[in-house]
C-alpha cells in the first residue's frame, strides 16, 4: 500500500508540472483564443446555412471546431511535452529518481489530459451561452409566429463535454504510444494526425468489413483496422444530446465511454511497454 500510494504521488506531481507547462505555452493560449473566436462567430456565420435550423448550425459550428482544434492541441502539445523531456534530456534526470517509466507516462498523459479539459470545458461553456442567448430569441420569434420554438438540453451539453474529453483522451493514448516509439518530434504528430484522420474515417472501414469480400488478405486488413484503430465518429452524439434531434439509443453513451476507455487503457499500456525498453 505505501508503494502504491507513492506512486501516485510521483505521478500526480509528474501530472502537476506537465500542466503547469502546458497552459504557458503560447500555442495553448492561441488555440484557446482561435477556438473561442470561432464559436462565438458561429451565430454570426448562420447566414451561410443552407436548409438547417439555427441552433443545428450554431452547434455543429460550435463542436467542430472544439474537435479540431482540440486534436490539434492533443497531438501537438502531447508530443511536444514529451519530446522537450528527451530532448533536453531531463527524462534522464527524472527517471534516475523512484521514477519509473510509466509513471513518467501517466504523468504526462493526465497532465495533458488536463489541459484539453480545460479547453473543452471553456468552448463548451461558450457554447452553451451561445445556443441560450439564441434559444431566447427564437422563442420569441416562434411566439409570435404561434410555431414550437427550439430548444437544447444543458444535461446533454454536460455529457457532451465528457464524451468530447474522452475522445481526445484517447488521441492523447495514441499520440503517447507513438512518441514512446518514434525518435523525431516531427514524425510523432505525422502520424498521430494520421491517426486521427484514419479514426474519424474508421466508420468506412467497419460499412465495409460488414460486406462479403473473397479477398482474406482484404477481410483481415478491414479486421485489424476496424479493432486497433478507434472510432472517433462514435462520439459524435451532438445533435441527439444536445439538441434533441434524434433518440440515443438506451446503452449507447455507456457503450461508447466503455469503448473509449477501453481503447485508452489499451494504448496507455502499449506506450508503457514500449517506453520500458526504449534508450533516452
Amino acid at each position: 500500500m505505501p508503494d502504491m500510494k507513492d506512486s501516485l504521488r510521483r505521478t500526480l506531481w509528474i501530472s502537476q508540472v506537465t500542466f503547469l507547462e502546458a497552459v504557458r505555452q503560447r500555442f495553448f493560449a492561441f488555440l484557446l483564443v482561435l477556438g473561442a473566436a470561432m464559436v462565438l462567430s458561429s451565430v454570426s456565420l448562420r447566414v451561410f446555412d443552407f436548409g438547417h435550423g439555427e441552433l443545428k448550425f450554431i452547434a455543429d459550428f460550435g463542436f467542430g471546431g472544439m474537435f479540431f482544434f482540440g486534436s490539434v492541441l492533443a497531438v501537438v502539445m502531447t508530443a511536444q511535452l514529451f519530446f522537450s523531456e528527451i530532448d533536453n534530456k531531463t527524462a534522464l534526470t527524472l527517471l534516475a529518481k523512484p521514477l519509473s517509466r510509466p509513471e513518467f507516462l501517466l504523468g504526462k498523459f493526465f497532465g495533458a489530459w488536463a489541459v484539453l479539459g480545460v479547453f473543452v470545458l471553456v468552448l463548451a461553456g461558450l457554447q452553451g451561452v451561445v445556443l441560450w442567448a439564441r434559444e431566447q430569441e427564437l422563442i420569441l420569434v416562434a411566439e409570435q409566429a404561434g410555431k414550437i420554438p427550439p430548444t437544447f438540453s444543458i444535461v446533454g451539453l454536460g455529457q457532451l463535454v465528457l464524451l468530447q474529453w474522452l475522445r481526445l483522451g484517447v488521441v492523447i493514448a495514441i499520440v503517447l504510444a507513438i512518441s514512446a516509439l518514434a525518435r523525431t518530434f516531427l514524425f510523432t504528430v505525422v502520424v498521430g494526425s494520421l491517426a486521427v484522420v484514419a479514426g474519424q474515417l474508421q466508420w468506412i472501414a467497419q460499412d465495409a468489413f460488414l460486406r462479403p469480400t473473397d479477398s482474406p488478405i482484404y477481410a483481415a486488413f478491414l479486421w485489424i483496422s476496424t479493432r486497433l484503430i478507434p472510432n472517433l465518429q462514435q462520439f459524435n452524439l451532438a445533435d441527439a444530446l444536445v439538441l434533441g434531434s434524434s433518440v440515443v439509443e438506451e446503452g449507447a453513451l455507456i457503450s461508447v465511454g466503455l469503448s473509449g476507455l477501453t481503447y485508452l487503457v489499451a494504448y496507455l499500456t502499449l506506450g508503457a511497454l514500449i517506453f520500458r525498453r526504449r534508450e533516452i
